[in-house]
């Protein structure tokens, strides 16, 4: 949908005018103007969408959710999942592979977890 800064209308086919400068060949200057006052301070207006049920939000709707009771389901369901990240990133097999990643990184190679932690506790032991 587009939306007219002059005339404040809202409309969904702009009209396009091409500009030719003297007959030169293509390609022309295109011009996208508002169909009722032909002015081309216009916007495009982007769809959006609630962050929680994912229901079209009406163009006036400033806010992020539908209506409270998603504003509330859609907050809880944000910081379940930030506590969800930080457990899995100080569980022990998080920094176990993170480990792995930097050593081979490190030094240019592709080892897998079982031979990593093979070698590292051949290391240890002997």
């Amino acid at each position: 949908m587009y939306y007219c800064t002059d005339c404040k209308k809202r409309f969904f086919d702009p009209k396009i005018y091409f500009e030719r400068h003297d007959n030169l060949p293509p390609p022309y200057e295109k011009h996208i103007l508002c169909p009722y006052c032909e002015s081309e301070n216009i916007t495009y207006l982007e769809a959006r969408h609630c962050k929680c049920c994912g229901a079209k939000l009406p163009y006036n709707n400033k806010g992020d959710y539908c209506d409270c009771a998603c504003r509330r389901r859609g907050e809880k369901l944000w910081r379940l999942e930030a506590k969800r990240r930080k457990e899995r990133l100080l569980s022990p097999l998080y920094s176990a592979v993170r480990e792995l990643e930097e050593y081979n990184k490190e030094n240019g190679k592709n080892m897998s977890y079982g031979k990593y932690f093979g070698l590292k506790r051949g290391k240890n032991n002997g």
